[in-house]
């Protein structure tokens, strides 16, 4: 009977121990946490959603900014709108649920807005990540209806033009100030001389 009730304490407490280090010992830090999304779900939430093939990765930024731009030839657009040559951000971590997709590889992507970068780097672009429901297969589903095709050119030709208007507004603009201060500037000096011109 002593017996039995000293295998019996010992498997109670190997049993507690476990526990308490499942309980105690943290997470992993480089697995990434997110909920499997359903597809209808997915389109719900996406703000564009497309069918390419990837053919280049680009590492960009360091540390927390790093991120992994994947270049996309788009074939089909089925929400929202891309490019035929269709970049998208995911982060660099897979810890921070980054899409780690081969080239060559075909996915259905669902992406939303995003700004990467900072300062005068920040631009306008769509991100995606493993949480965001996208499918690594060349047949899409079909709830997503039927693809139409994609607008010709590349996404980032249109952000670098972006950005050169924004710098080319941004300096118009200065210019613009010190125009104005100039023209305050000799409208007082004129208006000084005019009172010595007047005294004399």
């Amino acid at each position: 009977m002593s017996r039995a009730r000293s295998r019996v304490a010992a498997l109670l407490a190997v049993l507690v121990l476990t526990v308490l280090h499942a309980w105690v010992t943290p997470r992993s830090a480089s697995a990434c946490d997110c909920m499997s999304i359903s597809t209808p779900r997915a389109l719900r939430q996406a703000d564009a959603v497309f069918r390419g093939t990837v053919t280049d990765l680009d590492a960009v930024g360091r540390r927390g900014n790093a991120r992994i731009d994947v270049r996309f030839r788009v074939d089909a657009v089925y929400k929202g709108s891309a490019f035929r040559e269709q970049v998208v951000a995911t982060p660099h971590s897979p810890a921070a649920c980054g899409l780690s997709p081969e080239v060559g590889s075909t996915w259905v992507v669902f992406a939303r807005q995003g700004v990467e970068g900072r300062g005068e780097e920040a631009v306008a672009r769509l991100v995606t990540t493993v949480c965001s429901g996208n499918l690594g297969s060349a047949t899409a589903p079909a709830v997503l209806g039927e693809g139409r095709p994609p607008a010709e050119g590349s996404s980032d030709r249109e952000e670098r033009a972006y950005r050169t208007d924004r710098t080319l507004t941004r300096w118009l603009g200065v210019g613009a100030a010190v125009v104005a201060g100039g023209l305050v500037l000799g409208a007082v000096g004129l208006a000084l001389l005019w009172r010595s011109g007047r005294r004399l």
